[in-house]
């Protein structure tokens, strides 16, 4: 019977999601649509600087690779690749989402952006299988729930959307972040592409895999990142794994506190130390903004 209940009031609620209307929104130079309980219709409004970030990493590494691709791995509904287009004119972006409902919405957005735009409706993970579970709609975002039996959702690597001229990557997947990272190691080493994920810790292991994942990312040559908040307000600029390690800790550490949270992720840029020009270019344009 509680499963029966529990099944019940997940359909309800997804039945009212799915049946919401859609609104119109401003995203860098273009207009797009998006669902009327979408959290981005009322963060434009006190985070003027959200996702800015993006667009500024874009312009500054397709300046230095023009014929680059770009990766924005969670597009949700065109908001990033939107911001991207805007700021720079990538030779390629491919945008994965895996969500039918806001993938259906991302397709029509994207139509009107220029050059050559590939979607992919599919969950990047570190596996190539089908996964058993569902996402789960609210807000803006669709999280993957594994322990949701309803479906099996086509998954796949990271490895296999990416080609030798990928210059960025962005990833922001809810708590998928670092699986799907630590995962293309091996490639991210010989190809060394700019990173941009979401850094969300929320308990002891996502902390340590986190530390896992930058530590990694030293060691195949990574040596220069750049930590925004989540409102997209420039916090730091470094080449010390120990104050990214400090800083993951302080958002552990936000997150075991019961009350008011302050900041809810932080998201990091990673280069190579070849890209050592874009770095400072990326700080340069952050100490005037």
């Amino acid at each position: 019977m509680y499963d029966y209940l529990r099944r019940y009031r997940r359909w309800r609620k997804d039945r009212a999601f799915y049946r919401q209307g859609l609104t119109k929104i401003t995203c860098g130079a273009y207009e797009i649509e998006a669902p009327e309980s979408h959290l981005l219709i009322e963060l434009q409004k006190s985070q003027p600087y959200r996702d800015l970030c993006l667009g500024i990493s874009a312009k500054c590494i397709m300046a230095k690779y023009p014929s680059g691709t770009i990766v924005d791995i969670g597009a949700n509904i065109g908001d990033t690749a939107a911001i991207i287009s805007t700021h720079a004119r990538p030779n390629k972006l491919i945008l994965i989402e895996g969500s039918d409902y806001f993938f259906d919405i991302l397709v029509r957005n994207v139509s009107q952006l220029p050059g050559n735009i590939v979607c992919k409706k599919v969950l990047v993970s570190d596996v190539s299988e089908a996964t058993s579970g569902a996402f789960i709609h609210w807000g803006g975002t669709a999280y993957f729930h594994k322990e949701a039996k309803e479906a099996h959702v086509p998954a796949d690597r990271l490895v296999n959307f990416v080609d030798e001229n990928t210059r960025l990557i962005k990833s922001d997947t809810d708590g998928y972040d670092f699986r799907i990272l630590i995962d293309s190691l091996d490639w991210l080493a010989q190809v060394h592409p700019a990173i941009m994920f979401e850094n969300q810790i929320r308990n002891g292991q996502d902390l340590d895999t986190a530390n896992e994942l930058c530590t990694r990312l030293v060691e195949i040559g990574y040596a220069y990142f750049i930590v925004w908040d989540d409102p997209g307000f420039h916090l730091v600029s470094t080449s010390s794994l120990e104050i990214l390690t400090d800083l993951n800790r302080h958002l552990f550490k936000v997150w075991q506190n019961d009350g008011h949270k302050s900041i809810y992720n932080y998201d990091i840029l990673c280069l190579h130390r070849d890209d050592g020009d874009v770095y400072n270019e990326i700080r340069r344009w952050y100490k005037e903004y």
